[in-house]
């Protein structure tokens, strides 16, 4: 009997077995930090994902807004393209580069709008005349800018010159705007139209 106790207790009280019932102090802190790491490691990673989704949409938007500007001066004759004049009535159907301008893009909404960062500057000028001659640099030429000091469009280079005398005409239309990563963005398209209004570049 008195044998049977010992063995009892020899079994009970065996080392290690307090160890096996439970964790250490600092295995639970070694497993905290590596949980610690892998949820920042993830969470940096999905916030990289966010901004570079954010970035492909803007792309899209701004390729969207200069097709949408440009095709709307391909609508137009190659006087109207020469013109910096507004007219009476220039929404829904545009009849100059100047209504262009002050009608804007359904697509900038998706950078932000023009009251937010976005910029836009479209630049009207002769190209060639009819000898093959080109124009002055700047004096032939219009060019305006949209942004949120001026949402319809502030012309801040008319043409000293008469744009329609010329046989070609170059339009560039160029989109600044801040990303949603901080960082200044900008796209840029550019068409040659020829007397009857055909793009013949881009």
């Amino acid at each position: 009997m008195l044998i049977m106790v010992i063995m009892s207790c020899s079994i009970q009280n065996r080392p290690g077995d307090d160890a096996r019932q439970g964790f250490t102090l600092a295995e639970v802190l070694v497993a905290i930090a590596v949980a610690v790491l892998f949820g920042t490691a993830a969470f940096a990673t999905n916030e990289r994902l966010l901004l570079t989704l954010k970035a492909q949409r803007e792309s899209t938007a701004a390729t969207m807004m200069l097709q949408e500007q440009m095709e709307a001066f391909r609508s137009l004759t190659y006087g109207q393209v020469a013109s910096n004049t507004v007219s009476a009535t220039p929404s829904p159907s545009p009849a100059s580069a100047a209504d262009i301008v002050y009608n804007g893009t359904v697509s900038e909404s998706q950078l932000g709008g023009i009251t937010g960062t976005l910029s836009e500057t479209i630049t009207v000028s002769a190209y060639m005349d009819s000898s093959g001659n080109a124009p002055p640099t700047t004096s032939a030429q219009n060019q305006w800018i949209r942004n949120a000091a001026h949402p319809t469009g502030s012309l801040q280079s008319p043409s000293s010159s008469t744009l329609a005398n010329y046989d070609l005409l170059k339009v560039d239309i160029q989109l600044s705007w801040t990303s949603a990563n901080g960082r200044t963005r900008n796209r840029e398209i550019s068409s040659i139209f020829g007397k009857g209004n055909k793009g013949v570049g881009q």
